[in-house]
Parts: C-alpha cells; structure tokens; sequence
C-alpha cells in the first residue's frame, strides 16, 4: 500500500472476543505504522449483535478515522439526489469508535 493507504478487516466482536481483537491490535500495531483503531456497529444477525473492525493507515501523513475528512451531512449533491442518510451522521462515526478498551 501506498504511503497512507487505508485498510479495513472485520474484527470480532467486543463481547465475545476481546482477547482476539486485543492480539489483532497488538500485531497491527508492528505491521501498520501509521494510525490504527477498532470501531464497532450493530449487527443483528452477528452473535451477540455487535460486530468490530480494525482500520489501519501505512505510515504516511496520520490518519484520523474518528473524524470524517467531509462532513457526512453535507456530502455534495446528497439532498439533490434524495441521497441524505437517516441513521448515520458524524456523530454516530465518532461513537462507532468509543470502545476505549483498546
């Protein structure tokens, strides 16, 4: 991957996995020399409704996955194109990341 390319991998889920995504972290960490973090969302049909992800940045100019780059609610075009979003906002981006565990 290029200097601050992005990776995105499915990680288990925090309920029921925490020493996996703990090792998960740990060695992406080694490999990844950039920005990594675990977010979550809910899953109802994943066992136990949650399922985590692992982003990661290559080493390069630091990756701030917490913080979209544009604004999701001002995504160009979306009101235009009937293309707003009624259940994901910037908010519930910042709160897919608040497991602080990790």
């Amino acid at each position: 991957m290029r200097p601050g390319g992005v990776l995105c991998n499915m990680a288990e889920s925090m309920w029921l996995h925490t020493h996996l995504i703990e090792d998960m972290i740990s060695v992406c960490r080694l490999t990844f020399k950039g920005s990594v973090n675990y977010a979550w969302t809910s899953v109802p049909t994943y066992p136990s409704g949650v399922i985590g992800f692992l982003l990661c940045s290559t080493e390069g100019p630091p990756v701030d996955f917490k913080n979209p780059v544009n604004s999701i609610e001002k995504l160009e075009g979306a009101v235009k194109h009937r293309r707003e979003l009624r259940f994901y906002n910037s908010e519930m981006h910042s709160a897919a990341f608040a497991f602080l565990l990790f």
